[in-house]
């Protein structure tokens, strides 16, 4: 859906979150029209309310308090691009129930990809340099860090950080809440199940098992 002025805030006050609030920043500036207002960031904690994280932006409400905030605006949009995908899921969890909360797709302007041949749910953020192939299908609150790629005919499920430069080639299947190490690569055919976890550098040749963490080359469980 394309958006003209959805207010819009972050979770989160980190480093990510302000790399994500520069994404926001260049979809209005590359848009006829500012796709976004972004209104500020969400802290966890109240006290932090007021301080300042970057561009004379602050943190504007507690993940506490974001039902109150919410309730201000007819509409508001949320982006969640914490780099922990149980920690992600968890914020999800909270404020899934807030009626007015919308979860924008955020794409890049640099990003290739079809979109004749994209499937893709909520809440997803694809940053600078990411590659989409064909006939990839994408579930919610996926992360697709810089420069990463995604072969032919593969499926991705829900909450998933995939971080710089990983490669997932074609006909692979990745599961939920999966974290992929910068520069990782998955060969073809692959399965990736729940809550596992690739390794930095990792080359990935067999199956990844639910809730193992994989590293090396090639890449083996940790034990």
């Amino acid at each position: 859906m394309l958006w003209n002025g959805l207010p819009l805030v972050i979770f989160g006050s980190g480093g990510i979150s302000k790399e994500i609030y520069c994404l926001i920043d260049d979809i209005n500036r590359s848009s006829l029209h500012q796709s976004y207002d972004f209104i500020g960031f969400v802290g966890s904690s109240q006290d932090e309310v007021g301080n300042a994280i970057i561009d004379n932006f602050n943190i504007v409400s507690s993940d506490e308090q974001f039902f109150e905030f919410a309730s201000r605006y007819p509409i508001i949009g949320v982006v969640i691009p914490l780099g922990d995908p149980i920690v992600k899921k968890k914020i999800y969890d909270k404020i899934k129930n807030i009626s007015n909360a919308v979860f924008p797709n955020l794409f890049h302007p640099t990003i290739s990809f079809n979109k004749n041949n994209l499937i893709i749910g909520q809440g997803n953020i694809i940053t600078a340099g990411v590659n989409l192939t064909c006939d990839i299908k994408i579930g919610d609150f996926n992360l697709f860090n810089l420069n990463s790629t995604v072969g032919h005919d593969t499926l991705i499920g829900d909450f998933n950080v995939i971080n710089p430069s990983a490669s997932i080639s074609g006909n692979v299947t990745m599961k939920d809440c999966c974290l992929i190490g910068t520069g990782a690569q998955i060969l073809q055919g692959l399965n990736v199940n729940d809550r596992s976890t690739v390794g930095a550098g990792a080359v990935v040749v067999r199956d990844v098992n639910q809730n193992a963490t994989v590293i090396g080359v090639p890449a083996k469980p940790i034990k």
